[in-house]
């Protein structure tokens, strides 16, 4: 595990993390980002940004982005894949590739990590060229009409270098049938990525990895379903009705292409064990990316008017590349581990969006018809461009001091951090503005920690951090307003235990936080796409436990159970548009997360070995949007059960065929929801749900 930028031991390492080996990700079926989003990791909230899937919103501990797809602010949860950070929300939904853990660290990670750690980090680590020849195929169907290859390929060491290729399609029908022939339906995926690494040892002190990735991601954008019409809303067209319970076939057949992602990157891993002790570390990286997003409403979005226009076509695109160089210099002694490190970001993104309507009523709203050319403004409706560059200087030690028997580290941690941005509003309504902005940042962000060994086994540690997320601008404002850095500080208590002769690891984490300068979001009731970010003087305040239990009572049976408990005090926000005073609720925070889970392995059978896994997961009641209503609690089953080691005559070579299931009682919950009103509008409830019961058989053969 390298949370703190070098290897340690789970157990051993003073902060509040999860992490999940590449077993635990195929036996879980958590393939992409995207599938998180049910709460298999109760602390990691995350769900497609609006309803649309080419955006995701990530959050932990009570902190959540509210419009992460603008090019001009930043996530609040930082994600690197093999060190490497990823400025965008967009793009993220793509196959995860061959994965050696994931880590999700919990809190603030602002010495470490660096900008936009408010909430936590996610660290996605893939395998390594082995330098032996080997690997292993996988191939699936699914209801849905779906289907999925996956093959990974180690080449044996040739000159010092290994070589290793990893490859993948996924492909699924959507379950919201779109009734126009020919167009996208709703939720289908369409996933291709090809990922190929070479590492060269010249000698055993030196290693040098160079990676190049490349993935194509097609989904279907959600489906917005007319839940319930506000108090004095206008009446739906004859032809529509209200939708209480999730569809299979929207309400009107409308243009509508597959929001499409292309992502491809070039990484260099260097590092030189300069002495037994001390290690020089170099990661560069050159990432660039393209998202369109395609929302047509089918009706959701404009009132019925007598031969009125509605199927507003929401179509944006987001263009970005990314450079990012650090430097590490880690230093291993007998009684003090440190690490120094230089940091360097430069982005340049672009975006733009156009909503034509797509569709006609006739005089009586019981028909409609599509039409030949869409009606709207001129394209694009708003346009803006955007860089940023960021540096850092960071370090952190931990000293054991000769004392107690060398059970108590002391760790402090210091990041200075400068940022710049600017951009340029480069068209709204259609019209070139003059509107620009400039931002300038220089801070300083300390953590310390004090660790204490109980014993051998039982550790625990009191930990003060903190981070911020990036000021910027919003492009979604009528004149790029800018807005400032936030700031979170959280104090943390923490006990890992491993129990019991090693049966069983108790794991447990308290903390509280408090939330300063938020960068919150108001709509303009006139023009519900206008959004003014205004930073908040008063604070939010956070506070938390996070329980992970595992436990192996006989050598077959693995019991696992993860619980969350957050707890938020909103203060009053005033609304710059109306003036009035509300107490909203950060979304997708429930009090109560959790998971549990069950792995039993039977004796080995003549023809193979038989393993069964059962998952719970559970989420409390939580608000989706500003302007939302509570969802309900939801329970969600899923299965595994498989039958690996099955021989076909070679010692190097087995087959495992494996039966699952995902959601398997059907239950459907809301995941995203908000009141759209206004002037000329359905005023009415709109409401996404999650994905259906799914199921599939897979076999694999390795090599």
């Amino acid at each position: 595990m390298t949370a703190q930028k070098r290897q340690e031991n789970l157990q051993d390492t003073p902060i509040s993390i999860a992490v999940l080996s590449g077993e635990a990700l195929e036996t879980r079926g958590l393939t992409n980002l995207h599938d998180f989003a049910s709460g298999a990791v109760p602390a990691l909230r995350m769900a497609p940004a609006y309803g649309r899937s080419s955006t995701l919103m990530i959050g932990m501990r009570g902190v959540v982005p509210s419009d992460p797809g603008q090019i001009s602010r930043d996530t609040v949860v930082g994600i690197y894949v093999d060190g490497v950070y990823l400025g965008r929300a967009q793009g993220l939904g793509a196959e995860l590739f061959d994965i050696e853990r994931i880590e999700v660290l919990r809190g603030p990670q602002g010495t470490l990590f660096g900008r936009n750690a408010v909430g936590g980090a996610l660290s996605i680590v893939t395998r390594k060229p082995s330098g032996e020849f080997g690997g292993d195929l996988t191939a699936g169907i699914r209801n849905y009409d779906g289907y999925h290859l996956k093959g990974h390929l180690d080449l044996p060491e040739v000159a010092g270098i290994s070589i290793k290729v990893d490859g993948l399609i996924t492909k699924r029908d959507g379950w919201v049938k779109n009734p126009l022939k020919g167009q996208a339906d709703w939720y289908d995926i369409d996933r291709k990525g090809l990922r190929i690494t070479a590492m060269w040892r010249p000698i055993d002190s030196v290693e040098v990895q160079y990676s190049f990735d490349t993935s194509r991601d097609e989904q279907g954008n959600g489906y917005a379903h007319l839940t319930a019409l506000t108090e004095g809303a206008p009446p739906l067209a004859p032809i529509f009705s209200l939708e209480p319970d999730p569809v299979s076939v929207g309400r009107a057949g409308v243009p509508l292409a597959p929001n499409l992602g292309k992502s491809e990157g070039h990484h260099i891993h260097a590092s030189w064990d300069m002495t037994e002790e001390l290690a020089l570390r170099s990661i560069t990286a050159f990432r660039s990316l393209t998202q369109t997003t395609n929302d047509n409403g089918a009706g959701s979005f404009m009132a019925f008017r007598p031969n009125g226009v509605f199927g507003r076509y929401s179509q944006s695109w987001v263009e970005q590349d990314q450079f990012s160089q650090e430097v590490q210099l880690v230093g291993t002694f007998p009684a003090l581990d440190f690490v120094l490190g230089a940091f360097y970001f430069d982005e340049d993104a672009a975006d733009g969006s156009y909503a034509p309507m797509t569709a006609m009523f006739n005089e009586t709203g019981t028909g409609y018809v599509v039409l030949p050319v869409p009606v709207g403004g001129p394209s694009p409706d708003r346009a803006s461009v955007a860089r940023a560059k960021s540096k850092a200087l960071f370090g952190q030690a931990t000293w054991t001091p000769p004392v107690l028997d060398g059970r108590l580290h002391v760790t402090g941690g210091l990041r200075w951090t400068h940022d710049r941005k600017s951009g340029e509003l480069v068209a709204l309504r259609g019209q070139p503005t003059p509107f620009a902005f400039k931002f300038r940042s220089k801070r300083i962000d300390p953590t310390g920690t004090l660790a204490f060994d109980l014993s051998d086994t039982v550790n625990t540690y009191v930990r003060w951090g903190q981070a911020y997320r990036a000021g910027g601008a919003n492009s979604r404002s009528a004149t790029f307003r800018t807005f400032d850095d936030e700031e979170l500080s959280s104090w943390e208590l923490g006990f890992k235990a491993d129990l019991l002769d090693h049966r069983a690891r108790l794991n447990i984490a308290a903390y509280t936080s408090r939330f300063t300068n938020r960068q919150v979001d108001f709509s303009n009731p006139a023009n519900p796409s206008n959004l003014e970010t205004v930073n908040l003087d008063v604070p939010m305040k956070m506070k938390g436990v996070e329980v992970d239990v595992t436990m192996r009572p006989i050598p077959p049976l693995t019991l696992g159970l993860n619980y969350v408990y957050t707890d938020t005090t909103q203060p009053l926000e005033t609304d710059p548009f109306t003036g009035k005073t509300a107490r909203t609720t950060p979304a997708y925070t429930p009090a109560h997360a959790a998971s549990g889970s069950l792995d039993y392995a039977f004796e080995p059978f003549r023809f193979g070995t038989l393993s069964v896994h059962a998952e719970a997961v559970y989420s409390g009641s939580f608000y989706s949007a500003a302007s939302s209503p509570k969802t309900d609690s939801y329970l969600m089953l899923n299965g595994r059960i498989t039958l690996a080691n099955i021989s076909l005559g070679g010692d190097e070579t087995d087959l495992s065929v494996s039966l699952w299931g995902k959601n398997l009682t059907n239950k459907r919950w809301v995941v995203f929801q908000y009141f759209l009103q206004g002037r000329g509008l359905n005023n009415a409830l709109l409401t996404n749900y999650n994905e259906p019961r799914t199921y599939g058989l897979e076999a694999r053969l390795k090599f």
